[in-house]
Order: structure tokens, then sequence, then C-alpha cells
């Protein structure tokens, strides 16, 4: 059983799974996919999902693209961790985690994480506007092309809030967690 990792922008998914890639396993991340293909189409990451968003059939070439290499990835391998916003939709056989985060924090952890370096914000405001706008985006997005609502809380099988809780205790929770669901 594979463990497929989403939740709200700024929750602290890709640190999480640093930590479990850290602790031996290893890590496909979508966002990291999508990091590279905007850096092969020499633009901004903000920009490259402001134009996915606002183009979506002209676009749609790169969600294809991640999904498709999700998809094969979870049919191939075994005991590997997802960081995907759609990954619980694209490897069913997975225990589904969703990170939730209060947008407050999330602004807060955005405009502060150094290692965001295709993504400039100007203020906290301005990392928390893009935030909301993007998730509502994508919101739409994935509910055009593929009829989800990523933020139905009903797609997983846990759900973890990280907005007073570290990444670390969070890693450990969710690995518990999903060892008692591979023994069921």
């Amino acid at each position: 059983m594979n463990l497929t990792i989403t939740g709200n922008l700024g929750s602290g998914k890709s640190t999480i799974c640093k930590i479990l890639k850290n602790k031996g396993y290893t890590v496909i991340s979508a966002g990291q996919i999508f990091r590279d293909i905007a850096k092969e189409k020499g633009i901004d990451v903000n920009a490259l999902n402001s134009k996915i968003n606002e183009n979506l059939k002209r676009e749609h070439d790169i969600d294809s693209l991640i999904d498709q290499r999700t998809e094969k990835a979870g049919k191939e391998l075994d005991n590997v961790v997802f960081d995907s916003r759609l990954a619980w939709h694209f490897v069913p056989n997975s225990f589904k985690v969703f990170i939730s985060v209060d947008i407050n924090e999330a602004a807060e952890r955005v405009f502060r994480d150094s290692e965001r370096k295709s993504e400039k914000y100007k203020s906290v405001d301005d990392a928390r506007e893009h935030l909301v706008k993007r998730a509502n985006m994508e919101e739409i997005r994935y509910h055009e092309l593929y009829g989800l609502n990523y933020f139905d809380k009903n797609n997983y099988d846990l759900i973890v809030d990280s907005t007073k809780r570290t990444p670390e205790q969070i890693a450990d929770t969710i690995l518990a967690e999903w060892k008692n669901a591979q023994k069921s």
C-alpha cells in the first residue's frame, strides 16, 4: 500500500515528505514535477499555474503529464509516498492523508520559505492573496477536469491539522496510522 499526502497550500506537505524521505521512504512529488516543467518552459511557477487555470483546455497537457506519471508509479510501486494534490485519486491503493492549515499560518510559511525560490511574494498579505486565489482556481480546475473536490474530507483516511503541530509530530502520526492501515 502506498501513501498519498495532499492538503492545503502551505500546510507543510513537502516538509513532511522530506522527513519521510529521510526515514528511508521513496517520495514522488507532483510539486517538483510541476516546478521542473515551469523551469523547462522558462516561466515562474505562479505564472504557469495562473496560465493553466485560465486556459483549462489548452494547458491540460501539464495536468495530464503529472497525472499519468503519478498513476503509472502508483501501479508499479509499493510502499511509496506521493506528495501530490490528486494522488489520492490516481493511486487508489493508498492510505490517503489530507493536511490542513489555517490560511494565515500558510501565508506566513510560504512567505518565509527560502526554498520557494520560484514563488516570490512582496508580503504575507500578498502570499495569502496568491494562496487563496490559487486554491480557488485549482478547486475549479479539478472539478471541471475530473469532477473532483480535493477539499472534500470524505476522500481521505486521515486528516491532520498542521497549524500548531510540528512537521515531525505530523510525520510520526501519519506513519503510525499508515502502519495500522497496512495491518488491516
